[in-house]
């Protein structure tokens, strides 16, 4: 074990999750700054808000296509090589973003830049699992998944006051170049502990199972089965508020466009701050129960869509009211990502956390390509939001009772925690 494992107070601890945070501060400021200005865009190609919902759908596509050949690249490029790829892809997706003619053709770039994501948050978590010590996993996951958050509210804020400014194309080359900046960051400062001359998990090291092998090895656990399926629900709700949310607020709500890349941001705030704190729940309160924090944050997602559909949407609130609703909206539904990401790495063996990611991804991102269109579809064909925000609210519901039913039934097998925390210290 390395002594930033021993010691996670060590400095060189903190700067390290802060560095891979970076991969996560670039590219959420950019698809969320992208998603912060579909109103310019929607007003420049004039589609309707279920062909706004088709961009969410088709960047998650392609991620979900790849989940678990992703998850094993990342098994086998490492963290760092994994980040550098990721993010440096991205960043010249968007710049061929800023330029496209056709909306189809932004939709087609959506598409590639998803295979680039898919390989970011399994090097992520493979990053701070070789990184924390078990008693603090779920904490430092929050932390680092709260880069998400940072960019996703640098994004949203700046990128459409710069798209109202100087027009949506140039604003997203600023968000562009700053990946750029974060990917040599990354290539410059990174040096994660394998790097380090003493390898952390031999048996990772040694092993040489095929891709079918790992799998039907994932698969027979059942219990993680079952933590997969809450996968469907932060999928949904996060990709149905991040892909409509400003549209939300400026067609159904009368703000401005300003305003909702604001409220986005607000939304993203929620974000930094609920991860670490959830995560910091879980280990203090819930003594690092992870089922516990999952059936409550996803209770309460359930009740805060219904709360959007039958009240904010109904009535009318102050500014002040609003962004504070977004935070409270943010503070929940990307609060869940961290302990659903922390619960599928302590069930498996080290070597084995790339591919159980990859499977993990593929839950939220099947719920993501199907769920934006639906929710933009509904508004449509309702005239408001409301009938979209009270139908996720009742899957969530319905998903989460699932969810407290079956993983009290097929719980976590005996001495399987411990059994692989022994081979993730060998």
């Amino acid at each position: 074990m390395t002594e930033m494992q021993t010691n996670p107070l060590n400095q060189k601890y903190w700067i390290t999750l802060l560095i891979i945070s970076t991969a996560y501060i670039a590219v959420f400021a950019n698809i969320q700054g992208f998603k912060a200005m579909l109103p310019l865009v929607q007003d420049e190609f004039a589609v309707s808000r279920a062909q706004v919902g088709l961009y969410t759908s088709f960047y998650f596509l392609s991620s979900v296509i790849v989940a678990v050949f992703s998850g094993r690249i990342a098994d086998y490029l490492g963290t760092k090589k994994g980040l550098i790829l990721g993010v440096g892809v991205i960043a010249f997706m968007m710049i061929l973003h800023s330029l496209s003619p056709l909306f189809g053709i932004i939709l087609f770039l959506a598409f590639i830049t998803g295979f680039a994501f898919s390989i970011i948050t399994p090097s992520v978590n493979k990053g701070v699992i070789e990184t924390a010590e078990p008693s603090k996993r779920s904490l430092s996951m929050g932390i680092v998944y709260g880069g998400g958050g940072i960019g996703g509210f640098l994004g949203a804020v700046l990128l459409p006051y710069f798209g109202v400014m100087v027009g949506w194309r140039t604003a997203l080359l600023f968000g562009s170049f700053f990946a750029i900046l974060v990917s040599l960051l990354i290539i410059k400062l990174y040096h994660p502990p394998t790097a380090q001359g003493k390898k952390e998990n031999s048996s990772e090291e040694e092993k040489a199972t095929s891709l079918k092998e790992d799998l039907r090895y994932l698969l027979h656990n059942r219990y993680l089965l079952i933590v997969f399926s809450m996968g469907i629900v932060f999928g949904a709700s996060i990709s149905s508020v991040t892909g409509h949310y400003t549209i939300f607020l400026t067609r159904d709500l009368g703000f401005n466009a300003a305003f909702a890349g604001l409220g986005l941001g607000v939304f993203h705030i929620g974000g930094i701050v609920g991860q670490p704190t959830w995560g910091l729940i879980n280990e203090k309160i819930f003594q690092g129960d992870r089922r516990k924090g999952l059936i409550l944050l996803s209770m309460l997602i359930a009740v805060l869509a219904l709360f959007f559909g039958l009240v904010v949407s109904r009535f009318s609130f102050s500014s002040y009211a609003i962004l504070g609703f977004s935070f409270l909206l943010g503070f929940c539904i990307l609060g869940i990502i961290a302990i659903y990401f922390t619960t599928v790495s302590e069930l498996v063996p080290t070597g084995y956390i790339g591919v159980a990611t990859g499977l993990a991804l593929i839950f939220p991102r099947t719920s993501t390509v199907l769920a934006p269109p639906l929710f933009g579809l509904l508004a449509d064909l309702s005239g408001t939001y409301a009938l979209s925000w009270v139908m996720l609210g009742l899957i969530v519901l319905l998903l989460s009772t699932a969810f407290i039913y079956f993983s009290g039934k097929y719980s976590n097998p005996p001495g399987e925690a411990s059994r692989v925390q022994k081979q993730q210290k060998r």
